[in-house]
């Protein structure tokens, strides 16, 4: 758990001592090292000594959250504030999946300019990646053209079929082909229409389960202003409440200085213990909507709109909360495109001010028992 995230930044870390793993793969990064935005490089500060005792190490296990440099894993611990990297992989990693509850991970790497489906477990004593299959695809083939981003690599729910997309056209905004393989038989699926190709990774979890379990939902917010109507809406009041609509909800908006006025707000999640929400706001549309994301408290008295993030983004923005309430997401979209490199962000839950952890693009939370 952290008490105090900002504590830990400004004032110094936990561990004075820095650590390296003796395994060859991988080398540990020092914790003022790890927060520092623009370190590209991994470099291990101390070499173990035999005599350290081995639960000193950090371990995978330990970890919160996985990101990418290049061909490294880097696996970071907001508790202890420091990371491993592992160097096993030569090539560029371009999208990923974890087997559910594991830390198996199946990605995909471009290499020599073509899409390679790979596999490693990190559970393992020695982890070593393992080539699935060549996609057969060139790497600019699975290229968006609205942000340069990879396709992302789709698993189906039981873990036997793999998918990628291709082809990206303008007309659609999106990829017009996808490539499927069979895990089992050892063999792409052709013959099949790309409804059938889509089917195998249409989830089968019970969203009405699952949301019997939540006392907040999107359900519970609402959006109003001076008017509804959308021509009257311009330079008037429009909010996002938290509440009933019509018996006085609590307002979530008010504070927030928007540079133009919200057309509407888009639900994305509650933190663990149900005291603040995030959600988007529809400020203005191009070929898609655009906005910012925000935070509010459900009493209103804590609000914040999220700079240098945009609803527009093709994947969506990486975005989870802690178990202890910190939330973590990432600043991709800034006017300023060519001198802007994403970051990701960290909000605690004592405070309201995001912090800088690294600067890349996207991470992903790591598998919990």
């Amino acid at each position: 758990m952290i008490k105090s995230f900002e504590k830990y930044l400004v004032s110094g870390f936990l561990f004075g001592a820095v650590l390296m793993m003796s395994v060859v793969s991988f080398s540990c990064k020092s914790k003022d090292k790890a927060v520092t935005p623009n370190d590209d490089k991994v470099v291990a500060d101390s070499i173990v000594e035999d005599s350290i005792v081995e639960d000193t190490l950090l371990k995978i296990a330990d970890c919160d959250i996985m990101y990418f440099r290049g061909n490294k894993f880097c696996f970071f611990s907001m508790e202890r504030m420091d990371s491993i990297v592992y160097e096993g992989e030569t090539d560029e990693i371009v999208n990923y999946s974890f087997v559910p509850g594991t830390l198996g991970l199946y990605y995909s790497v471009c290499k020599d300019s073509s899409m390679v489906l790979k596999y490693i477990d990190f559970d393992s004593e020695d982890p070593t990646p393992k080539q699935i299959v060549n996609w057969d695809l060139s790497c600019n083939d699975c290229i968006t053209e609205t942000y340069g981003t990879y396709s992302a690599l789709r698993v189906s729910d039981d873990g036997r079929y793999f998918g990628v997309n291709y082809d990206f056209s303008w007309d659609g905004y999106w990829f017009t082909k996808i490539k499927v393989y069979d895990n089992e038989s050892h063999k792409f699926v052709t013959s099949q229409s790309i409804e059938k190709l889509y089917s195998y990774f249409e989830s089968s979890t019970n969203d009405e389960e699952d949301e019997e379990d939540e006392v907040i939902t999107y359900s519970s917010f609402y959006e109003a202003g001076a008017d509804d109507d959308d021509e009257e809406r311009e330079g008037s009041s429009y909010n996002y409440y938290y509440g009933s609509e019509g018996n006085g909800g609590v307002c979530l908006t008010n504070k927030m200085k928007f540079e133009s006025t919200p057309e509407e707000f888009n639900f994305s999640g509650i933190s663990p213990k149900g005291d603040r929400v995030v959600f988007g706001a529809v400020t203005g549309w191009g070929d898609f909507p655009h906005g910012p994301y925000c935070i509010a408290s459900l009493d209103g008295k804590y609000q914040m709109i999220l700079d240098g993030t945009d609803i527009s983004y093709d994947e969506g923005p990486s975005m989870a909360w802690l178990d202890d309430g910190t939330f973590l997401y990432i600043a991709n979209f800034m006017a300023d495109v060519e001198n802007f490199k994403p970051a990701i962000m960290a909000i605690p839950p004592d405070s309201t001010k995001p912090v800088e952890l690294f600067k890349v693009s996207e991470f992903v939370m790591l598998p919990k028992e």
